[in-house]
C-alpha cells in the first residue's frame, strides 16, 4: 500500500498505472503527435522510396543532420533523442497504422 497525496487516501502500486476512464490532460496532445508521427513516417518513407528510384542515396545526411540540429537547438539534449527516435521510424520497415 502506498500513501496517496491526499490525507486518509491509500491506493495500491497497482491502482498507479491504471488509466484514467476521463482521461489525461495531454491524451489529446499525444493522439496529435502520434498522428503527426504517422505522417512524417509516412512522407519521409515515400521521400526515401522516390530518391531510390531516382538512383539517388535513400537518405540525404545534410537533411537529417539538420533535422538533428534544429530539435537539439529548441529542445536540448532530449530533442536529439526524439530526433533520433524519429529517424529511426522513418528508416524502419514497421508497419504503420492506416490513416485516420
Amino acid at each position: 500500500m502506498i500513501e496517496g497525496m491526499t490525507a486518509g487516501v491509500t491506493v495500491t502500486s497497482e491502482d498507479l498505472f491504471v488509466p484514467d476512464p476521463a482521461g489525461g490532460p495531454c491524451d489529446p496532445l499525444d493522439d496529435l503527435l502520434i498522428t503527426l508521427l504517422i505522417d512524417r513516417t509516412r512522407r519521409a518513407r515515400d521521400h526515401h522510396a522516390a530518391r531510390c528510384e531516382a538512383g539517388l542515396p535513400a537518405r540525404k545526411l545534410a537533411w537529417e543532420y539538420a533535422m538533428m540540429k534544429r530539435y537539439t537547438a529548441r529542445l536540448g539534449a532530449h530533442g536529439a533523442d526524439i530526433a533520433r527516435a524519429v529517424l529511426a521510424l522513418a528508416h524502419s520497415e514497421s508497419e504503420l497504422p492506416p490513416a485516420e
